[in-house]
């Protein structure tokens, strides 16, 4: 008779225990809805953001530099390289901040990951001098407008077409299509060959004997007029101008042409005016220089 009230009693006991189990399964199955349903909240507005900030950065920079005084190549440049440079950095602070909110809702205690960021930053940052003088450098050279993707620029021994700007290095591309990477913090000093405007350079050298007032009549003839060609005169800026002679040595005589140009295009105006130029030596029947040999030396015991 004794074992009826004890089951009276068990049963009701097992009744609250499957009760409590299904409401906290609920309350748990609850939380990680809401958790998931936060993640992918957090990860779609992350990603709206990211979007807004790449169409904004890119009106902000054309916007403020369409009020500089430069040419629309260059602020085409000078918008992208910069557009590049602050999108990288505002998805960098984007996914540090999404993947803080993230672990929060992971319910996973985010004050001693912060504490230990901070002193592995600092850790890092005494460590790592070298890259805090490259990224300082790089600002510079963006805020400053040094060069831009697209230009042709000579950077200490390396020389080649920018291809890569950003905060810690500068990626150009030699004539031989070698990728050159050079950390901003070397960068000292920069000759940019296509800021503004350009020059073409061309030497002509002609035979020692050769009547100084024929070859710069033919260069006049030549050149007077290049603005008005219609191969070469749209990339031509100015009349070409006739230095004259410019250097005299054993072998011949050296005249120089200046012909300023737009960025970038002195080579092909150089490469078509000195076909010119040779073409109309040829058919004037100016000599060029021609290297004088110096005489072999005796063998050694026979008199000079």
């Amino acid at each position: 008779f004794a074992v009826q009230p004890v089951r009276q009693r068990i049963e009701p006991l097992d009744t609250v225990t499957r009760a409590a189990v299904r409401d906290q399964f609920s309350t748990w199955l609850g939380d990680a809805l809401s958790s998931i349903v936060s993640i992918v909240v957090i990860v779609i507005v992350a990603l709206i953001v990211l979007r807004l900030l790449r169409s904004a950065v890119q009106r902000v920079v054309a916007r403020v530099l369409d009020r500089q005084d430069q040419s629309q190549r260059e602020l085409r440049q000078k918008a992208q390289t910069l557009a590049n440079v602050i999108e990288s950095a505002g998805r960098l602070v984007v996914f540090i901040l999404a993947s803080i909110m993230i672990i929060d809702k992971l319910g996973l205690d985010i004050a001693p990951l912060i504490a230990s960021a901070g002193v592995a930053g600092l850790a890092i940052g005494l460590g790592a001098q070298s890259l805090i003088r490259d990224t300082i450098n790089g600002f510079f050279i963006l805020f400053e407008n040094q060069y831009a993707v697209g230009d042709v620029v000579r950077i200490g021994e390396s020389s080649g077409s920018v291809e890569e700007v950003s905060l810690r290095r500068t990626v150009l591309r030699s004539v031989n299509g070698a990728a050159i990477i050079i950390p901003n913090g070397e960068v000292r000093v920069v000759q940019n060959q296509s800021k503004g405007w350009s020059r073409a350079v061309i030497d002509v050298v002609v035979a020692a004997n050769t009547d100084a007032s024929v070859v710069i009549d033919l260069l006049h003839s030549l050149l007077d007029h290049a603005q008005d060609d219609p191969l070469i005169g749209g990339h031509v800026l100015e009349p070409p101008e006739i230095l004259g002679v410019t250097a005299i040595d054993l072998t011949g005589v050296t005249f120089r042409v200046l012909v300023k140009t737009l960025p970038l295009q002195q080579w092909p105006v150089e490469r078509e005016l000195r076909r010119r130029i040779w073409q109309a030596l040829r058919e004037r029947g100016i000599s060029l220089p021609t290297p004088m040999l110096a005489p072999a030396a005796p063998p050694p015991g026979q008199p000079t």
